[in-house]
C-alpha cells in the first residue's frame, strides 16, 4: 500500500497559502490587469448589527451551496456570525482561523469569526469538499 505524499491537514493547509497567495498576488495586480472590486456570488443572506458585526447564513445541499460561493468582505475588527445547515453530516472548516466543527445533518452550526487580520480566508466543508465562501478582511 502507498502512503501519500501529503497528509490531508497538511494538503488543506497547503492549499489554504496556496489561495492566499494566489488572491495576494491577484490583488497586487501580478496578472498585468486592473484588480476588480471583489463581489458576492447570488444573494446573499446577510443581516447587519449596529456593534459592527454581521450574520450570514449559508445552507448545503448535497454538492450544492446556497448562497452560491463567493467573496464576502469585511472590515478588520467586524464580527462575522456564520451560520451553516447541511443536509448531511460534515466538517466544516475555516482556515486562517484555524476553526474545524462539525457539522449535524438538519442542525444549524454558528461559529463568531473576530476579524483582526486582514486577508482571504477559505469556509469550507471536507464532505464532499466545497467552498462556501473567501472572507476578504480588509
Amino acid at each position: 500500500m502507498t502512503r501519500p505524499l501529503l497528509t490531508r491537514p497538511v494538503r488543506t493547509r497547503l492549499l489554504g497559502t496556496l489561495a492566499v497567495v494566489a488572491f495576494g498576488c491577484a490583488a497586487a495586480g501580478c496578472s498585468g490587469s486592473a484588480a476588480s472590486p471583489a463581489t458576492s456570488s447570488g444573494s446573499v443572506s446577510t443581516t447587519m448589527h449596529p456593534a459592527g458585526s454581521t450574520t450570514l447564513r449559508v445552507t448545503v445541499t448535497g454538492t450544492q451551496v446556497s448562497p452560491a460561493p463567493g467573496d464576502f468582505e469585511l472590515k478588520a475588527g467586524q464580527t462575522l456570525r456564520l451560520t451553516v445547515t447541511s443536509n448531511h453530516d460534515d466538517e466544516l472548516h475555516v482556515h486562517g482561523f484555524e476553526k474545524e466543527v462539525p457539522l449535524t445533518a438538519g442542525r444549524p452550526t454558528t461559529l463568531d469569526l473576530v476579524t483582526s487580520q486582514p486577508g482571504s480566508y477559505v469556509v469550507e466543508t471536507h464532505h464532499p469538499e466545497l467552498r462556501l465562501l473567501t472572507i476578504l478582511v480588509r
